[in-house]
């Protein structure tokens, strides 16, 4: 007995002496009761009465707690799922004040201290006891008054910087934007942490930091312009942007966007014009049966009525401005993406087949099957190419924000109805139509030479009016084969006032009158036209019948598909005019 109560004596001197004695335990506060939590609908707010709290829970899965816990003493975190062992949850805790503010774990960081159980928001000067917080699963409620952040404030913690996604390390631009930010602080101090939004962690560019000014109270007037209250903002270096940016709930970052400007007025009224005469040269098209089977006629079909359908989408999200709602905004995105990815696979499909026509002035005459065939392929080229690469945007799109971190997403809808910035309209949009408009562009300089360098010297063509005419057709081509269209990646590359792109933007947005002029204003299409507008007044069943002697389209002649005529004696020169 004696040696047993001489060892029990002697483990308690050594541990004592140790320090091994064992912390003390902690009462760690939950919300809500065990197996229950906050629903999403309730941490959408940003304050919330503590008399609601437990009503407000719901029953939960059994998933086990993971806060960030913050070890003071190694000067590291725990790892994620992993509590203190003298930890005691203490459920159905309510702080005793009268409102609670969310603190959404995603939105606004914090850890609970593994020696105490308190609780640290970056940038806080001091720890909140357990009795003025509660912890949920994705979210801390503390009292108002002790909230704080209603200052200035770096979205990501010191060292880091937002890649458009997460917050990663890049020091150097995020001590960039720490120095502008203390600037315009003005001797006020700078917090950490970013805005608790009700749609959850769905921030967008407010503006730039630099120009505005910080207003009393923490508010910050972004260039005269609009104004951000306290709380409602963060600044940070953000990837792809210049200098360092206000960052907002995506709602405020949109109502603090500028108000339509005249590019957007004028782009968008030549896009509704454009758009008008591309359908009139669908009429145009439709009027001619005798073109209708014509392989170049269906791949100029598809083109038009995809760039219109475009058209008509750009032009509406053009003119409505922040008028069309997210949900709205983020689908027509998707639209749009898709059919102007479709109009420029089209257009390249066109230029091939152009060039596969003029590259050796070889008669080739197509047979029904042989023409279905390739069309076949063309259109699996082009409505399948661009409904992979839109699916894979919107895919991403719709991803969860904490899945595939490394990815680029499009970010539809953000701060207009198209991409979120330079990087993602470049990834998902220039970059393909980029290289498309390069292979046009070299198709188009060797059908101009093949038609200058080979069929200008031919017998066929002698005199000065067939020159001129096969000029024409050059000329033509520029508009047929898309060559215009660079003036569009130029644009968005170069950047700059908006009154320098004031004509490329024009030119583009009016090319559907250039293509009706080309394609659709032809002699023949008004004249069948005309004989359907006579028809349809005399009442007159049925429609006028085409006549076999009509010129040839610009698709059966740039095919070669026409039948061949009756033995006849041959016409002395080809009617260059009418090639396209």
């Amino acid at each position: 007995m004696l040696g047993t109560a001489v060892v029990v004596f002697l483990c308690s001197w050594l541990a004592a002496a140790g320090g091994a004695r064992p912390a003390a335990p902690r009462n760690v506060p939950r919300c809500c009761p065990a197996g229950q939590a906050l629903p999403p609908a309730a941490l959408r707010a940003d304050l919330l009465p503590a008399a609601a709290l437990p009503a407000a829970c719901r029953p939960a899965a059994s998933e086990p707690w993971a806060p960030l816990v913050y070890a003071p003493l190694h000067n590291s975190y725990l790892e994620r799922g992993r509590l203190p062992l003298h930890w005691r949850l203490a459920f159905s805790h309510v702080p005793a004040c009268l409102e609670l503010r969310i603190l959404p774990e995603h939105a606004a960081p914090y850890a609970l201290l593994a020696n105490n159980g308190y609780l640290l928001m970056r940038g806080a000067a001091v720890a909140l006891p357990p009795e003025r917080y509660c912890a949920d699963a994705v979210a801390a409620l503390v009292c108002a008054e002790d909230a704080g952040g209603r200052g200035p404030s770096k979205c990501c913690s010191e060292g880091r910087a937002f890649d458009g996604f997460s917050c990663v390390e890049d020091k150097s631009r995020a001590l960039e934007a720490l120095n502008e930010l203390r600037e315009i602080a003005n001797g006020s101090a700078v917090g950490t942490g970013w805005p608790a939004c009700a749609d959850g962690s769905q921030y967008a560019v407010a503006g730039a930091l630099s120009g505005s000014k910080l207003l009393e109270g923490g508010a910050l007037e972004l260039h005269g312009e609009k104004r951000l209250e306290a709380g409602a903002w963060c600044a940070e270096a953000v990837a792809g942007e210049a200098g360092t940016r206000v960052l907002a709930c995506e709602a405020a970052a949109r109502a603090s966007q500028p108000a339509q400007t005249a590019r957007h007025a004028l782009y968008g009224a030549g896009l509704a014009v454009g758009a008008a005469f591309l359908a009139a040269t669908l009429a145009a098209g439709f009027a001619l049966p005798a073109a209708h089977h014509a392989l170049h006629w269906r791949c100029q079909t598809h083109y038009v009525a995809a760039l219109m359908l475009g058209d008509v989408l750009l032009a509406a999200t053009q003119l409505a401005g922040d008028r069309v709602p997210p949900t709205l905004c983020r689908a027509l995105a998707v639209c749009m993406h898709f059919l102007f990815l479709s109009a420029f696979f089209w257009l390249n499909t066109m230029c091939f087949n152009i060039w596969w026509t003029f590259r050796d002035f070889r008669p080739t005459s197509l047979e029904r099957g042989q023409e279905a065939c390739r069309l076949r392929v063309y259109m699996v080229y082009a409505w399948g190419g661009p409904l992979v690469v839109a699916g894979v945007a919107a895919l991403l799109d719709h991803l969860p924000p904490g899945a595939a971190p490394g990815l680029l997403r499009p970010r539809f809808a953000v701060q207009r109805c198209w991409f979120y910035g330079d990087m993602e309209i470049l990834v998902y949009f220039f970059g393909p139509v980029g290289v498309l408009l390069l292979v046009n562009l070299a198709l188009f300089i060797s059908t101009t030479r093949q038609l200058t360098c080979g069929l200008w010297r031919r017998d066929e063509v002698k005199s000065t009016s067939e020159r001129a005419a096969l000029g024409r057709v050059c000329a033509k081509l520029v508009v047929v084969m898309g060559v215009t269209w660079g003036a569009d990646v130029v644009s968005w590359a170069a950047g700059g006032p908006e009154y320098v792109w004031y004509a490329t933007d024009l030119l583009n947005a009016l090319q559907g009158v250039f293509i009706f002029l080309v394609v659709g204003c032809q002699p023949h299409a008004w004249a069948a036209l005309k004989r359907a507008a006579a028809a349809w007044c005399a009442r007159a069943p049925g429609g006028a019948a085409h006549s076999s002697s009509q010129l040839p389209s610009c698709g059966e002649s740039l095919t070669h598909t026409t039948a061949a005529p009756a033995p006849a004696p041959a016409p002395p020169r080809l009617p260059m005019e009418t090639v396209c």
